[in-house]
């Protein structure tokens, strides 16, 4: 599936730095995290079939289609967009938290204004 096939199912417009990383299969946040790609032999690390996963869940635990879920660090947890803000915010989502305990969380929670930001963070942390 094409990546404008992907941000037009999903709702999205992935950042120029996002795009350039799904292409790249030798950018580190390759090895950093489970990244979820255009296309994967692996289900769980293709992103229109994670999103469609997460949205289809019971009510109290699906996903609103506001969130687009676009890395892992494979436990069940998922940095994801939020697309309620004019520049999309990336959130990370906590398996053990209800989508509203996951949105309120202000006190230790991983929030990042911007995808940037959070690869900055998310490759120097795995290269640190």
């Amino acid at each position: 599936m094409k990546l404008a096939e992907i941000e037009s199912l999903l709702g999205i417009e992935f950042p120029l730095r996002h795009k350039q990383a799904i292409l790249d299969a030798d950018d580190p946040i390759h090895r950093a995290c489970d990244f979820l790609l255009d296309s994967s032999r692996y289900e769980l690390l293709r992103l229109v079939d994670v999103n469609e996963l997460l949205r289809r869940r019971d009510k109290s635990s699906a996903w609103p289609t506001f969130l687009v879920a676009f890395a892992s660090n494979g436990c069940g947890d998922y940095f994801a967009y939020d697309l309620r803000y004019q520049t999309p915010k990336i959130i990370y989502m906590e398996p053990l938290r209800t989508i509203d305990e996951n949105l309120a969380s202000n006190d230790d929670a991983l929030e990042f204004d911007t995808f940037e930001a959070w690869y900055e963070w998310k490759v120097e942390k795995y290269e640190g």
